[in-house]
């Protein structure tokens, strides 16, 4: 508008000067159609700039009125956009203050609607925690085609199969993963748990040097689990003696795994094999304490065992304020019926840690040798210590 202004003034005052200039103002006669038009050249001029200006003056007007017409149709589709917009962001809010119901209210308005496939995999919680299982699954299958979001859908189905009991459809998921992704820590993770649901022992074993570095920590628990499932296996279709076969016969390099010396061990207990599970462990288990294996001292019973009680007390003397060295020394000297020892043992662990268990423990020797008032008070302290636990969770 401020141009076209600016053109009519322009023009005007051109015409002005020029009839300021010229003192011949000219004829123009115009005869069409009958009619007759008769104008000197500076009011033709005149007339020529005002149809001109009434020109662009009428494209602007136009111009306007279709940007007004197309500008209404985009805010009547920003505000579409806002409101699903909207209905993310309530939904997302609900899900977080455990307004469970709302959530899915509000999610469900924009089920259809591409947000990534976030919209599902919050819609599945929230169907999750409404005891609806099959919703769940249903919003997960429907973020798998959302490529942004597939990967997370995808795991998220194999938890709950890995949940149900499900490894085989666990497996077939991760199966259909990308290369670089079954190499992550969290897939290799589920991998290992739905082998272990499926008893896939030798496989799972294969397939752990493999993802050492990547389990980090997890790797001896889980190279436990495939080694004691694998030697339970041996044992209970060849033999006690067919494991111990077996064992030796691996290389040496193999054996010194902790995870598998505790499997070995553990599977001699669970034998009855008492006596050989004590000697390996003399073998295995000499310089220091190792969370893997000092918890199966626990389990040994002998009426004598003598170089397991050795290796403990050698151990107190470097360490005697070690809470679970005295702990499994009193479990120990339990099981061999050495109450005496148990009792020192026990009551030093519980000076110092006040475990529920070793209370509850030197609570049933006290009521062995008939001291009723004090494993009264020990029961009673036990079950304090359970009441304290409870409310605390």
């Amino acid at each position: 508008m401020i141009r076209i202004l600016m053109v009519f003034v322009a023009l005007l005052i051109a015409v002005l000067i020029g009839s300021l200039i010229f003192d011949d103002k000219g004829y123009v006669f115009i005869d069409f159609a009958g009619y007759v038009i008769e104008m000197n050249v500076f009011s033709m001029a005149i007339m020529t700039i005002l149809l001109i200006v009434g020109l662009l003056l009428f494209s602007w007007v136009i111009k306007k009125l279709i940007m007004l017409i197309s500008g209404s149709k985009n805010w009547l589709g920003n505000w579409g956009s806002r409101k699903k917009k909207r209905a993310f962001t309530n939904g997302l809010i609900a899900l977080a203050e455990q307004n469970y119901l709302e959530a899915r209210k509000q999610l469900a308005s924009i089920e259809q609607e591409d947000f990534d496939g976030l919209n599902l995999l919050a819609a599945a919680e929230a169907e999750l925690q409404l005891q609806n299982p099959a919703g769940a699954q249903e919003n997960w299958r429907l973020a798998t085609s959302y490529p942004k979001s597939a990967f997370a859908a995808k795991l998220c189905l194999v938890r709950d199969h890995l949940q149900q009991q499900q490894p085989d459809k666990a497996l077939a998921i991760l199966d259909d993963l990308e290369d670089k992704q079954k190499r992550q820590k969290s897939v290799l993770l589920l991998r290992a748990q739905a082998m272990v649901q499926g008893g896939k022992w030798n496989e799972l074993k294969a397939c752990l040097p493999s993802w050492k570095k990547a389990l980090g920590e997890h790797y001896e628990h889980y190279m436990q689990l495939a080694s004691q499932g694998n030697f339970a296996e041996i044992a209970s279709k060849e033999g006690a003696n067919q494991l111990k076969e077996n064992w030796h016969a691996l290389p040496k390099s193999t054996r010194r795994d902790p995870a598998l010396q505790a499997a070995y061990i553990k599977q001699l207990i669970d034998q009855g094999m008492h006596i050989d599970a004590e000697a390996e462990l003399g073998e295995y288990h000499k310089n220091k304490p190792h969370p893997m294996l000092l918890p199966l001292y626990r389990e040994l019973k002998l009426s004598q065992p003598t170089s397991a009680l050795k290796q403990l007390e050698q151990w107190l003397k470097a360490d005697d304020m070690n809470i679970e060295l005295l702990s499994t020394l009193g479990v120990l000297a339990f099981n061999a019926n050495d109450l005496s020892l148990a009792e020192k043992a026990l009551s030093k662990a519980i000076k110092l840690g006040n475990r529920q268990r070793d209370i509850l423990l030197l609570a049933r020797i006290k009521e062995s040798q008939q001291d009723s008032q004090q494993a009264l008070a020990l029961y009673k302290q036990g079950l304090d210590q359970t009441n304290e636990l409870t409310k605390a969770d």
